[in-house]
């Protein structure tokens, strides 16, 4: 007897349990008798997914090495991956960086000899004056005090172009790394070593920390959307509906990318994009599911 008690109050809470869930479902859905604003949208990070590429020229790039695999997470700023022509472009910063010091040594023995032709090209300048000194050794001196001028000028330009080829040569070794531009999770690798760089780049990433709807709202919905509104996100095979906020208006009005699976429906009507912010607990429950296609209702 005590047991069939203890059933019937299990079955009895189970049963609130579920008709609670399933109100708070109708409830998100129906919301006190408004049917709301409808629109197809789609998930997607706040972040927007990043396409990671290169910065290598119209040529392309090979990878050569990759330092992350999909789903893992990266730090901004992390090492993402580089390029095959890493080792060149290195060695030809060391050798700019070689060239700078020995045109610097040479303008440091340029000095030196500068420092005592002017102190010669002075001292027979006056011995001429007294006529101590004839006027061609004097003109000699002269003339090598200038010479001397002339080398160091010519120096300091050498090396201010051999420090600018350096920089650039920096600069070039810089573009065969690639690093992560936010921190977040790699979504997909479209490159792997030994793989040229192509129009897809070398992987996609994503912060997966916030999710957004991205709905796209007909034109002439968009007057009764205001930001801060409430919305309702489902989709075929949710465990549950999900509540979002409005918190973006787009200034674009375009085609719809998004098809109802109605073959009646319009293809070519005009929207504009929609962005509610989705409740923190749907993240670990959609962030798998990033472009999936989702029905809004956005409450008036």
């Amino acid at each position: 007897m005590f047991q069939k008690v203890s059933n019937c109050f299990f079955i009895i809470v189970a049963f609130i349990l579920a008709s609670s869930s399933v109100l708070a479902e109708m409830q998100c859905l129906l919301g006190n008798n408004n049917p709301g604003i409808g629109a197809l949208g789609r998930i997607e990070p706040r972040s927007r997914v990043i396409k990671v590429s290169h910065n290598a020229g119209p040529e392309g790039a090979r990878v050569e090495q990759l330092f992350f695999q999909e789903a893992d997470r990266v730090k901004s700023g992390d090492k993402l991956a580089v390029l095959s022509d890493h080792s060149k472009k290195k060695a030809e910063v060391e050798a700019a960086s070689a060239r700078v010091k020995s045109l610097e040594a040479q303008r440091i023995v340029e000095q030196v000899a500068l420092t005592f032709n002017k102190k010669e090209h002075l001292r027979y300048q006056s011995l001429e004056q007294e006529s101590a000194a004839s006027v061609s050794l004097a003109d000699a001196k002269r003339l090598a005090f200038e010479q001397s001028e002339a080398n160091l000028k010519r120096l300091t330009a050498e090396i201010a172009n051999a420090q600018a080829e350096q920089k650039v040569s920096e600069a070039e070794l810089e573009n065969t790394l690639i690093y992560a531009p936010i921190s977040g999770i790699i979504l997909k690798i479209h490159t792997w070593p030994t793989e040229r760089i192509g129009d897809n780049g070398l992987l996609e990433m994503a912060d997966l920390t916030q999710l957004d709807v991205v709905a796209e709202v007909y034109e002439t919905d968009l007057l009764r959307v205001q930001v801060g509104q409430k919305g309702c996100i489902n989709a075929s095979g949710f465990k549950r509906s999900y509540h979002a906020q409005v918190r973006e208006l787009g200034f674009l009005v375009r085609k719809n990318d998004l098809n109802d699976t109605d073959p009646l429906a319009d293809r070519d009507n005009r929207i504009i994009e929609v962005r509610l912010t989705l409740e923190p607990e749907a993240i670990a429950e959609l962030q798998h599911q990033i472009f999936r296609q989702v029905w809004v209702r956005i409450a008036r």
